[in-house]
């Protein structure tokens, strides 16, 4: 930008008051007033040697950058706040990492925190239970406390039981027509299969489709011990096994509990079905079962005799 001499005096092109003397077009050039006897002159800026201008240049630079490395560490950094909320999660639920995957939701990169100078500490609420989508809190207890609440989801992968082919209601389930496939578990709220073998020979109680994944409430066990059957109740306790007449009240499976009657004593007790002919006599059910006469097999216990008794 240039200066240009005028009667008034030294004024800068394009700021202040115009000189009373005319333009004739030309830049620079003024058209002396006939009144005006002085000589008009234009007078150029001078210009900067380059080496100032480069020095200059660096200055600033230096300046902004520092300027902007000053202004950012005043900031705590988002990705602190996730990383501190998945690694809360992560020690909480005690996974190896192989098939569970913890992610942190997203925060708003205009969130603006105050850099904290302690650790960062999670938290859950009062009363919160971890699920598939956790909220976790982060805080700051430093000079300039705060709180921040991360929305983590968790999915878990595990390998399942899945079928090849369709199963018709009341087929009973076979190894080839199961294989096992890696699937997302987490959303699997009535459970599944982690291996072939449990579920071959179980019963398929509603209709499995091709590719579907089978579980526990789609099969059944077939029932082994009959309503009315006569079975053996069986009682183990340290080397000694007593063993006692006895009658189903309902069908039951292999594993199943099951009410029977104590056929010397009337006395219903709760067993285990360990087989088609026997029932294993819970441990709380274990008076009821003594109350009748048994029969001792494996070690013989001897009964002490006292002398009041004869």
């Amino acid at each position: 930008m240039e200066c240009v001499e005028s009667p008034a005096g030294f004024r800068a092109a394009g700021f202040g008051q115009q000189p009373r003397a005319l333009r004739n077009g030309r830049m620079g050039n003024i058209v002396k007033d006939s009144n005006d006897t002085r000589r008009s002159a234009v007078v150029r800026k001078p210009s900067l040697p380059a080496s100032l201008l480069q020095s200059a240049v660096i200055l600033l630079t230096v300046a902004s950058t520092a300027g902007a490395a000053t202004g950012g560490s005043e900031w705590q950094s988002l990705d602190d706040v996730q990383d501190t909320a998945i690694d809360f999660l992560t020690g909480r639920l005690g996974t190896a990492g192989d098939g569970t995957r913890i992610e942190a939701g997203f925060l708003d990169p205009r969130l603006k925190l105050p850099r904290c100078g302690q650790p960062l500490a999670a938290f859950l609420n009062r009363g919160a239970d971890v699920n598939r989508i956790t909220t976790v809190g982060v805080r700051c207890s430093g000079e300039k406390p705060w709180k921040v609440y991360v929305p983590v989801s968790i999915v878990a992968t595990a390998n399942v039981v899945i079928a090849t082919r369709h199963l018709p209601r009341g087929s009973v389930v076979t190894a080839d027509s199961l294989r096992l496939e890696r699937r997302e578990v987490t959303r699997m709220r009535s459970g599944y299969f982690g291996s072939i073998e449990a579920a071959v020979g179980l019963r398929v109680r509603q209709p499995i489709l091709k590719g579907r994944t089978l579980s526990p409430g789609q099969l059944v066990a077939d029932h082994v011990v009959r309503r009315g059957q006569s079975v053996t109740l069986v009682v183990a306790s340290g080397g000694l096994k007593l063993n006692m007449a006895g009658k189903a009240l309902i069908d039951g499976a292999l594993g199943q509990r099951i009410r029977v009657e104590n056929s010397s004593s009337g006395r219903v007790v709760e067993g285990i079905v360990r087989s088609p002919e026997h029932v294993e006599i819970l441990a709380g059910n274990r008076q009821a079962f003594f109350s009748g006469k048994a029969k001792a097999s494996g070690l013989e216990a001897d009964t002490p005799v006292s002398n009041n008794d004869r």
